[in-house]
């Protein structure tokens, strides 16, 4: 069994739990900023969106010793950040719902709710906590591993007043997931079976998806030459977590990671 069956199996067990939903705000505390517009806004220069997250699997060294949600927030915010992405997945990942919760309740920024979304009870855990949008996996539904269809999860998420960020791994998912109403689109270079990162195939995706837009490369930017290779590819902003976790001066760090005017776009 890969890791993605894995993650999906302990999720179901996770959300079925009683008290998921235990804590958290019955309503958003404030109107949610777009993330498909802030990424939009960024224009040329291209959006990043940082994320917190405690834990990488995919890590040599998984434990992240992540900053104080406030020191992450302030030191982000100061390299110019355009959103947000933040970890509800417990298994593995070491993150919850009330860590959502607690980012957008100090950023005026857009929050992306980052889970293996299986089931629609994380979708109404997102609307409650006030996140921006939510990521859907389309390897979910090619792998078999979906009982709700992403078309169904995506209605549903609008119809909680969430934005969709549609995730691909491979070319071969775009065909099947292009009934999906996502508002936003996203390339992860890591093979979620695996872990193992793959930039030949996540940039093949990229410039065949090239149609779709916004388009967030995701994974793998360890600084300025991953961002650079997402920029050429055709990517309309980068989503940085582990390195962004590791730095020692995150202001400097994502500062390094815009588009520069020779990159264009492609």
């Amino acid at each position: 069994m890969g890791f993605l069956a894995k993650m999906v199996a302990a999720t179901r067990a996770t959300v079925a739990r009683p008290e998921y939903l235990d804590g958290l705000p019955t309503a958003p505390l404030h109107v949610r900023p777009s993330l498909r517009d802030a990424v939009n806004r960024a224009g040329p220069r291209g959006a990043i969106l940082a994320e917190f997250k405690r834990r990488s699997p995919g890590a040599a060294a998984p434990d992240l010793g992540q900053r104080t949600m406030e020191s992450f927030i302030s030191q982000t915010a100061a390299g110019g950040v355009d959103g947000y992405s933040c970890l509800a997945s417990g298994p593995e990942f070491g993150g919850a719902p009330s860590d959502v919760a607690a980012l957008v309740a100090q950023t005026d920024r857009p929050v992306l709710f980052k889970d293996f979304i299986v089931e629609p009870v994380q979708i109404e855990a997102a609307a409650r906590v006030g996140a921006s949008a939510v990521l859907l996996i389309a390897r979910l539904e090619v792998a078999g591993l979906l009982t709700t269809p992403l078309r169904a999860l995506a209605t549903t998420a609008h119809d909680r007043g969430l934005e969709v960020l549609l995730e691909w791994h491979g070319r071969a998912e775009l065909r099947p997931s292009e009934d999906v109403p996502a508002d936003m689109y996203g390339v992860n270079v890591r093979d979620l079976d695996t872990l193992e990162i793959r930039r030949e195939v996540g940039e093949e995706t990229l410039r065949a998806a090239h149609a779709f837009h916004p388009l967030i490369g995701m994974s793998g930017v360890e600084g300025p030459e991953g961002a650079r290779r997402f920029w050429d590819a055709g990517a309309d902003g980068i989503l940085v977590g582990t390195a962004l976790a590791r730095t020692d001066d995150p202001r400097t760090f994502l500062e390094s990671l815009r588009r520069t005017n020779s990159e264009g776009r492609s």
